[in-house]
């Protein structure tokens, strides 16, 4: 998968349905796959979907929207938005991931200034 269309598949994941979850995240994540942003580290993809989970339950209804997709050589940088239920920017970020072998996410770090939305891809 090319990071275009991985990234944007990753960005559903956050507000995806859990019961969903799991079988996009093993699609889109490298088995060892890493996550770190401002809140912390987190090793593997089990991790990273407990996160989210917690995403979904501080912030009902938000979404990531991918602005832009920039790769070369097996890395790439994608810009977000993070919109409230009702549409609205609540923060902007970015990150950065390296890929496996198969063009999955395998080390990801978000960036974004903690504050009222202390969460992001």
């Amino acid at each position: 998968m090319d990071a275009e269309t991985l990234w944007p598949r990753y960005a559903r994941i956050w507000s995806a349905d859990p019961a969903l979850r799991q079988d996009e995240l093993q699609t889109c994540l490298a088995a060892d796959a890493a996550y770190c942003d401002p809140n912390g580290p987190l090793d593997g993809p089990a991790a990273l979907s407990d996160y989210m989970g917690g995403f979904q339950q501080s912030l009902p209804g938000a979404r990531f929207e991918i602005l832009q997709v920039i790769a070369h050589n097996g890395r790439s940088l994608a810009r977000w938005a993070l919109r409230g239920a009702d549409g609205t920017v609540l923060q902007l970020g970015a990150s950065f991931a390296t890929h496996d072998a198969e063009g999955r996410l395998q080390t990801i770090s978000g960036f974004f200034p903690l504050g009222a939305a202390e969460t992001g891809t």
